[in-house]
């Protein structure tokens, strides 16, 4: 801070004792500016710690999964994916996916790999939930409260080429898919 020069007269020293005291409050709120800085970037790490920490629990689930969860999990999905009942225009690419994905879990249920047909159920879920966002005004029930927050987001990537997407980031690994303009999420990837 500048030292002020002496005032000379009484007025002066009242303006200049009040521009004291704003600076002296201008410092103070500096500091709490910066106390709370700190403090909101302490609380992301704890919110990304426990975001990673429930994506953990939803895979450990999943890998534990019987037959009566996944059956469960599949069926709530298909009423979720029904329920669509007028999507965006251009939430169909997502929506075709998303039924998709809820096809392919037929396969792995009938060979009882039910974590493998939870985690497609799971990325078809992701997928509604992206239209549902998307779309036009909301349902109460769907709805999200201000301070609540995403723990996972889907994001549509488009290929630009004939691509190939497999199972595992393997040459050998099985095709999930094939195909040029091919339309793939986040959860997928």
């Amino acid at each position: 801070m500048t030292p002020l020069p002496e005032p000379l007269c009484p007025v002066c020293m009242d303006q200049g004792q009040e521009v004291l005291r704003l600076r002296q409050e201008l410092a103070t709120r500096e500091a709490e500016l910066r106390d709370l800085r700190s403090s909101q970037r302490d609380q992301g790490k704890v919110i990304q710690e426990s975001t990673r920490e429930v994506t953990r629990a939803k895979a450990k689930l999943r890998r534990l999964a019987t037959q009566a969860d996944a059956a469960s999990y599949i069926a709530e999905v298909e009423v979720a994916l029904a329920g669509q009942r007028s999507p965006p225009a251009n939430a169909a690419p997502l929506l075709a996916l998303a039924q998709a994905l809820l096809d392919s879990t037929a396969a792995p249920f009938a060979q009882a790999d039910y974590a493998t047909a939870m985690d497609r159920a799971a990325q078809a879920e992701q997928l509604v939930a992206v239209v549902a966002d998307s779309g036009a005004p909301s349902s109460p029930s769907r709805r999200r409260a201000p301070s609540e927050i995403l723990l996972q987001v889907t994001i549509p990537l488009r290929s630009a080429a004939d691509t190939r997407l497999r199972r595992e980031p393997q040459a050998k690994a099985p095709v999930v898919t094939a195909g040029e303009n091919l339309l793939v999420t986040g959860g997928e990837l």
